[in-house]
């Protein structure tokens, strides 16, 4: 586990490194998350309760899973474009290890981003409705837990992925994947309606289907091999 950690902490530092891409994922988090929450409330007839409610369910899971892609991109697939991964491999970690370890350190900043984008969505809400709006308890356990968890789940699929495939094919399966689970979040929000309430079961739901994820994506990593990396580096 302390192997893990080194990684993690390392893939931390590197991402407060990169100021385009972090800057980036704010910027998104500020003005996406800013602009849809008045947007939501002033153009619905529903209780205002239960669209802030919807609103921080999917939309902070929405940021969160993006700000996710941003930072796999810096962690898995620049160091495959630079060789940088070829230091790891030569490391007594485990693949899996290492895996976990870069999905660990790009959880942290995105679910720190993902608590930015509720409070931003919360305050913004409020002023527009003119009270102070709280979300729900199953909510605020959604935001707490289960984002973090699917955030983690986006990061682990796509860096296996990448770690995975060659960079060709990395730039195709990246896209699909990640819009693949923004679109997924979002269809379920329109079918759901505007009637839909957060209840302690669908936040149940959403960890488990986060879960089983994250744990597939696991046993996965035993296909990874290091021969199988470095023969999809760049030239």
């Amino acid at each position: 586990m302390s192997g893990v950690l080194v990684v993690a902490e390392k893939e931390i530092r590197q991402l407060l490194r990169s100021k385009n891409v972090l800057v980036s994922a704010v910027l998104f988090i500020v003005i996406f998350g800013g602009m849809t929450a008045p947007a939501m409330l002033a153009g619905s007839d529903a209780d205002p309760v239960q669209v802030m409610d919807q609103l921080l369910f999917y939309l902070v899971l929405v940021l969160g899973v993006f700000s996710a892609y941003l930072f796999t991109g810096q962690v898995f697939l620049r160091e495959k474009q630079e060789g940088v991964v070829e230091t790891l491999l030569c490391t007594p970690l485990s693949l899996r290890e290492i895996w976990l370890g870069k999905v660990a350190g790009i959880v942290v900043p995105a679910t720190v981003l993902s608590y930015l984008a509720s409070v931003i969505i919360v305050l913004v809400g409020s002023a527009v409705l003119g009270t102070t709006v709280w979300p729900s308890p199953p909510v605020i356990l959604h935001i707490l837990v289960v984002v973090p968890a699917f955030i983690g789940a986006g990061a682990g699929l796509i860096g296996f992925a990448q770690l995975l495939l060659g960079m060709r094919e990395n730039q195709v399966l990246n896209f699909a994947i990640i819009f693949g689970l923004i679109f997924l979040i979002s269809f379920t929000q329109a079918i759901l309606g505007p009637s839909f309430s957060v209840t302690w079961g669908v936040v149940a739901a959403v960890l488990a289907l986060a879960a089983v994820i994250i744990m597939g994506t696991a046993w996965l990593t035993r296909v990874l091999s290091r021969e199988r990396i470095v023969t999809t580096l760049p030239d």
